[in-house]
């Protein structure tokens, strides 16, 4: 009986020995299974939680500077440089290039002036899908005009020269936009211009636009690595996307089709190709006997070409 006993003692604890070491291998499947399987992922998770310094710089050739269905100019070289901290950034920005290609004056259209330089300036904060941007941008408007310096605009060529808004080089602008997330690529820009030349004449008064641009976007991703950004972009009130002829229009449908490399740890290679129309200022320009003046010169159907590299 004695030995039986300790039969029995022995198997009980051989018993509660391996319920136990079953519980252990049980928890830790189940601690392993929690690690392995990705938990939902949030919103915020899109962005990175914490933003220290940044900076990058790109340089960027374009057969046509386009912006927000407006034909700006032609071959050009656009270099920029920004730098930020938790958000904040500084942004320069330049367009080196010709009105069409010629690089020749017309003094027979002030809009043709060959030779198109561009500054724009930047401050701005970026954070959550959300971009907040106060653009001061100058138009030097020079030609050579033989051994002097002829401003188009009768203005001056003084960066920070605020004294004639209407004649000077300079233009301001506010805009905010927001971008979804990644796995929902849908974004809104609203921009309004606060200064500088933005106006029209209204029974013999001068007033001041706000030209404001309203642009929907949306980002297509497709094979092999390619993609398409579509644009939807308007105007509700008069202002210099329809050279100030109505209160409200579409003046912006765009694709632009890229590619991007990473040529290295520190920098990206990106080409594109972007048709863009304006169907307001189409449509103006094609009907009979009409005195309405294209903002793109009569082109319909604009397009561009592209090159940018990227170094961060």
């Amino acid at each position: 009986m004695v030995c039986k006993q300790h039969s029995y003692t022995r198997l009980g604890r051989n018993a509660i020995r391996t319920m136990a070491l079953f519980l252990c291998l049980l928890a830790g499947a189940c601690a392993y299974a929690q690690d392995t399987v990705p938990a939902k992922k949030k919103w915020l998770d899109d962005y990175p939680k914490h933003v220290g310094f940044t900076w990058d710089a790109q340089v960027k050739v374009v057969a046509n500077y386009l912006w927000r269905g407006v034909y700006v100019g032609g071959l050009a070289l656009q270099p920029s440089a920004q730098v930020g901290y938790g958000g904040l950034y500084l942004d320069m920005w330049w367009n080196i290039g010709s009105y069409d290609w010629t690089f020749k004056h017309n003094p027979a259209n002030a809009r043709v002036k060959g030779f198109n330089p561009e500054v724009d300036l930047t401050i701005g904060f970026s954070r959550w899908g959300l971009n907040v941007r106060y653009i001061h941008m100058y138009y030097f408007d020079t030609y050579n005009n033989g051994d002097k310096t002829t401003y188009i605009n009768g203005g001056n060529s003084r960066f920070f020269d605020f004294s004639n808004p209407e004649k000077g080089g300079i233009t301001q602008e506010w805009d905010i936009s927001y971008r979804v997330s990644d796995r929902l690529p849908l974004s809104i820009l609203i921009a309004t211009r606060t200064w500088g030349r933005d106006g029209y004449d209204d029974n013999g008064t001068r007033k001041r636009a706000y030209s404001t641009y309203i642009e929907l976007g949306y980002d297509f991703s497709l094979p092999w690595q390619l993609m398409l950004e579509a644009r939807l972009g308007m105007t509700p009130n008069k202002s210099i996307y329809t050279n100030y002829q109505t209160d409200f229009a579409v003046v912006n449908v765009s694709a632009k089709l890229s590619r991007t490399w990473q040529v290295s740890q520190h920098c990206d290679m990106n080409v594109f190709a972007q048709m863009m129309i304006n169907p307001y200022d189409v449509s103006e320009s094609l009907q009979k006997n009409s005195t309405y003046q294209s903002v793109n010169g009569g082109r319909q159907v604009l397009w561009n070409v592209g090159w940018i590299a990227k170094f961060k």
